[in-house]
């Protein structure tokens, strides 16, 4: 069964990580996130619990293996977003009528 992950979260940031840098502590892990220690924690505690990596603890310093490696990138790339143009404010060729100039 494929493990979907949604783009542009966090869970997605630490996983390209773990699929290009391997082995990593957990002290790397946050230097190259630039996150707080909390955030990162609830996110691999999620990870753990769905099978997805194993903490191994040893004396000095945490390391992450990745145990899958069968999940998908799913949603789309802000590159992807149709962009659009808000329309508003004033015409060409409109005088401003404001209260500085009565």
């Amino acid at each position: 069964m494929v493990i979907e992950i949604e783009q542009g979260t966090l869970e997605e940031r630490v996983l390209r990580i773990l699929l290009q840098a391997y082995p990593i502590t957990l002290k790397d892990l946050k230097w190259e996130l630039k996150i707080s220690e909390v955030k990162l924690d609830l996110v691999l505690k999620k990870f753990v619990m769905r099978g997805i990596i194993e903490l191994e603890e040893l004396p000095d310093t945490t390391f992450i293996r990745l145990l899958r490696s069968d999940f998908v990138f799913v949603g789309r790339k802000a590159s992807q977003k149709k962009r659009f143009k808000r329309k508003g404010g004033r015409k060409k060729g409109e005088d401003y009528d404001g209260i500085m100039f009565q």
